[in-house]
């Protein structure tokens, strides 16, 4: 196989692998560790050498130091050195009995820039100006300036937990164009290296904050038929007017007892006695409830007199809820005679409505 089928085939391969899709990566980090880190890459190669330096193709050795500089570059300085035989073609014979071998060796900065860093495989090309001394046995050394195109593969072959410490392998194939004095020599390169890389580690991630604790659940909506904001079960009133308000056992906070008299009576009607069980219902279902029982007449009869009568009409209401088994202490009743009329007294129907005994929840209504 001659040099320029080696050199395509070789090109051919890396541009295949630079085409190829990324490897998975297999790990929670993208393999861009590299970026930031200075690196060491000896490399060692094989030279197609330019048919006017007169000398057969062979190996080389040498090494690099550079820096990842960020996602998309790369620089180094590389260093080289090469010995290779005189091909036989052409020995001046006035070199005799020298070899006319020569060694190549040179040195070259060269910027890479790179794609795909954050995958394993991450391609890139070259550019690099140099300078190289071709030292030919019997002649003279010559010192010339360098040009160079390549490209190259990097493949993450290792790195460490935190990232501070990574090894790549390094094909890579380039043109050196020697500038000579009077002729330019073209020289075909391709080599293989190994870069170690140190630097800083990765930070570390940071740690994610717990998510915040659920809500209360809400509590379950308990039954509430009469809307007053007391369950059913717990209701000692049910069936309150909407609008009402209640104390912490469903009943009104202010509750009115309403008992009719005849005219210039005390005595309890039986049509009263519905109603004033009601109320010793409620005294008994709210433990916590007072009450104040006030008597009224109409204006019948002297001022004292009737002040007399609306006395013995509370004591009357009073006396039989006390006898139902309501506290005493719970209860207070006064007289006021005719003064709070709640109807006109210029008509029997008005007197009727005027006496009568109230009585009204004197305690606070806690809820």
């Amino acid at each position: 196989m001659n040099k320029k089928t080696l050199v395509l085939a070789s090109a051919l391969g890396l541009a295949v692998l630079a085409a190829a899709p990324a490897r998975a990566d297999d790990s929670s980090h993208p393999w861009n560790d590299e970026v930031g880190q200075w690196f060491i890459a000896p490399f060692i190669g094989y030279t197609w050498v330019d048919s006017s330096r007169l000398l057969d193709d062979g190996m080389y050795w040498g090494g690099a130091l550079g820096k990842h500089l960020n996602d998309d570059w790369s620089a180094q300085i590389a260093g080289y050195t090469g010995s290779y035989d005189n091909n036989g073609e052409k020995q001046p014979d006035w070199t005799w009995p020298a070899s006319f071998d020569a060694t190549l060796s040179g040195v070259s900065l060269d910027l890479m820039r790179v794609f795909n860093r954050a995958s394993r495989w991450s391609p890139y090309v070259l550019g690099g100006i140099g300078y190289q001394n071709d030292n030919y046995e019997g002649l003279q050394g010559d010192a010339n300036v360098t040009a160079s195109l390549g490209l190259g593969l990097m493949y993450d072959m290792y790195r460490n937990a935190d990232g501070s410490r990574t090894v790549q392998l390094r094909p890579e194939v380039r043109e050196r164009w020697d500038f000579a004095t009077g002729e330019t020599y073209a020289d075909t390169l391709v080599q293989v290296g190994v870069a170690f890389g140190w630097g800083p580690p990765r930070p570390a991630p940071k740690a994610e904050e717990p998510p915040p604790p659920p809500p209360p659940a809400a509590p379950a909506k308990c039954a509430d038929s009469d809307g007053d904001g007391v369950c059913d079960a717990d209701d000692k009133c049910p069936g309150t007017p909407a609008g009402t308000t209640v104390d912490k056992v469903g009943c009104p906070c202010s509750q009115e007892l309403k008992v009719l008299f005849d005219f210039d009576k005390a005595e309890l009607r039986p049509e009263s006695i519905t109603e004033l069980e009601r109320v010793v219902k409620f005294m008994n279902d709210v433990p916590f409830a007072t009450a104040k029982i006030d008597g009224h007449t109409d204006s019948v009869g002297s001022d004292a007199y009737n002040m007399a009568l609306s006395d013995r009409r509370a004591k009357a209401v009073f006396d039989y809820l006390t006898s139902r088994g309501v506290d005493p202490a719970r209860l207070k009743s006064q007289g006021f005679g005719e003064a709070n009329p709640i109807a006109p007294n210029d008509t029997a129907e008005g007197r009727q409505q005027n006496r009568r005994v109230m009585l009204n929840r004197t305690d606070s209504c806690p809820n």
